[in-house]
């Protein structure tokens, strides 16, 4: 479907799947709960994040705006030498605001320990990310300054429904060109090699947000492939959901899927990503831990969110079927009160 101006318009939400950014993701002019736009601010959850897959790197940076928890967050992993890097920062509200568009955009923040910054130009066919956060500690300093050739990948966009309000989500695969630092060691991303998976996120998710998603890309015959896979909140996931795989500059769609676990918390602990038809069949296993613990009074997070190996199997529509063994990525089990 073409992608509309305004996703909300005369205070309706145009829910489905579009080939392409809108001008204006402007969920706030959406209703919600008959609150007036003062209130529904408070409830929607903003962010942008962007995963990054090389040879070498697996790293997700994300700015993240739930209202009353924001979070700038780059975390980094050295798969040659099987070593983390985390740097997280928990900020005060509305510290953070994430702009309504991709197309011509900034979304930033900076602070005496560094700084992270989305500058989006989705019209000229890129997403610079430039970051710059300082050692602590004994977690080493991480800067880098990296394009997404945004003209060179595959984006899906879609706007869904929830029992109140709605979401919309911007998921792509792109070729990254840049480098990254840590410690002293610059690490090139080449864009023959590397591969950005975005997300750009606004959904009016209940006083409870859950989700399970995994997501991951690499190079396969000397082709870019990946795949997103989420259950969330959404009503009638069977007609609106956001899975989908990635070739190249082709998208191909995914069924809803189901989630279950197996040896949670130990070195035996599976995720299992299937659908009813057998279309999907991804195993994932966690290998790197990534957990975040917030106990407060009306806000608690007992997110999960390892790296680690993929296997199995997807069949998406308009693609010839995906083999992702041994493919690297991450997922989350997510759970937030706020």
């Amino acid at each position: 479907m073409r992608s509309p101006t305004h996703l909300v318009e005369h205070g309706r939400q145009i829910l489905g799947r579009f080939d392409g950014p809108a001008a204006h993701n402007n969920l706030i002019d959406g209703a919600y709960r008959h609150l007036p736009r003062a209130l529904r601010w408070w409830r929607l959850k903003e962010w942008q994040a962007v995963q990054i897959a090389s040879p070498r790197l697996f790293a997700n940076l994300a700015l993240f705006d739930a209202r009353l928890m924001q979070l700038r967050q780059v975390k980094v992993y050295d798969r040659t030498r099987g070593v983390k890097h985390i740097h997280e920062t928990k900020l005060p509200p509305r510290t953070l605001r994430i702009a309504d568009q991709l197309l011509d955009s900034v979304n930033r923040h900076a602070d005496r320990g560094g700084s992270l910054a989305f500058t989006n130009r989705m019209t000229h066919g890129r997403i610079e990310v430039e970051c710059e956060l300082a050692a602590r500690g004994g977690t080493p300093r991480v800067a880098g300054r990296f394009t997404l050739l945004t003209d060179r990948g595959a984006s899906q966009v879609v706007s869904l429904p929830f029992a109140h309000g709605g979401m919309y989500s911007h998921k792509g695969m792109f070729p990254v060109d840049g480098e990254l630092t840590i410690g002293d060691e610059r690490v090139r991303l080449d864009p023959g090699e590397t591969l950005a998976l975005l997300d750009d996120h606004k959904g009016y998710y209940p006083y409870v947000m859950r989700w399970d998603w995994v997501t991951c890309a690499t190079w396969q015959g000397g082709a870019a492939v990946g795949f997103n896979l989420t259950r969330n909140q959404c009503k009638d996931p069977a007609t609106y959901n956001e899975n989908c795989a990635w070739r190249g500059d082709q998208l191909g769609v995914l069924p809803a899927i189901e989630v279950t676990r197996t040896g949670v918390g130990g070195r035996s602990e599976r995720w299992f990503f299937r659908d009813r038809d057998g279309r999907v069949d991804v195993t994932f296993e966690p290998t790197v831990p990534g957990d975040v613990r917030v106990q407060a009074v009306i806000v608690e997070s007992r997110y999960r969110g390892p790296f680690g190996n993929f296997s199995g199997r997807l069949e998406p529509d308009g693609l010839p079927p995906i083999s992702v063994d041994g493919w690297f990525g991450m997922g989350e089990d997510f759970h937030l009160r706020c």
